[in-house]
């Protein structure tokens, strides 16, 4: 047998057994979940309303509402895919320095949450915490916020309700996009079970757009932001950060002045 059929072979083979091997422990790849104890007690040195909300499958989900004095409105808070309530806690808190108050809600499978990943459901429950929320605030007074796989999510929410805006920082145009980019080898059109198709939904929204990410973001590559904003150019905004990356973005100088434009108008 010629060489270059061996290493071909070779190469099919450990391609085919990675690819296995990927789309069974996808959940641990894709979903950094943190859970927390059902009798965890949460402590944060703002004001703080404890929720739970029930599915139609029957399980639990659960969010905190951080709440600022003589509110603006609120900001409904999907988060990315690592941690939980817990450690999204600095996001909350950095946003009620707006004056509006924030629901960040934990995915089922994610702290205190019951449920496990699937994909539907996730969307589905997603809708869940917008219809709590419209029973507290006016639609013109809830922003909806997304940041990485919360991006989808939010974008989700946003194009089946009328918010006042959309934020979405470090968006996902796709999660087969995003793992093109990373593993350009592998067919991940195949592998991944979850798709995350944030362009699916983001022509359906009706209210104004901003979308925020750093060009250093290698984990997300920047690129995602801009294949969304290609889908809506009109009252869409894309700022991009030359020197933001996936984790400091809270401390950037275009961000922080565009988060305080954005949340204070």
């Amino acid at each position: 047998m010629p060489i270059w059929l061996i290493i071909l072979l070779t190469f099919t083979i450990v391609m085919i057994a990675l690819s296995v091997i990927l789309y069974f422990i996808q959940d641990n790849i894709i979903f950094h979940a943190e859970k927390l104890p059902a009798n965890f007690n949460f402590s944060f040195k703002n004001n703080f309303e404890e929720i739970n909300l029930t599915t139609q499958d029957g399980n639990t989900l659960n969010g905190i509402i951080f709440k600022v004095e003589n509110s603006k409105g609120i900001v409904l808070f999907y988060h990315n895919h690592s941690g939980n309530i817990d450690h999204w806690s600095r996001s909350a808190i950095f946003i009620n320095s707006y004056g509006l108050d924030v629901l960040i809600m934990d995915y089922r499978g994610y702290g205190k949450s019951t449920g496990t990943f699937n994909e539907k459901l996730m969307l589905n429950d997603s809708l869940l915490w917008y219809d709590f929320t419209k029973k507290l605030y006016d639609e013109d007074k809830i922003t909806v916020y997304g940041r990485g796989i919360g991006s989808t999510f939010a974008t989700y929410v946003a194009s089946k309700n009328n918010p006042i805006k959309l934020v979405l920082e470090s968006a996902i145009y796709s999660l087969v996009h995003t793992a093109n980019i990373q593993y350009p080898y592998l067919p991940n059109n195949l592998i991944l079970k979850y798709k995350f198709d944030t362009f699916n939904y983001i022509g359906q929204v009706k209210c104004k757009i901003y979308l925020l990410h750093g060009k250093k973001d290698e984990l997300v590559h920047y690129s995602n932001s801009e294949k969304l904003h290609q889908l809506k150019l009109d009252d869409c905004d894309l700022i991009l950060m030359p020197e933001g990356n996936h984790h400091n973005l809270i401390g950037n100088e275009i961000y922080l002045k565009s988060i305080k434009e954005i949340l204070s108008t």
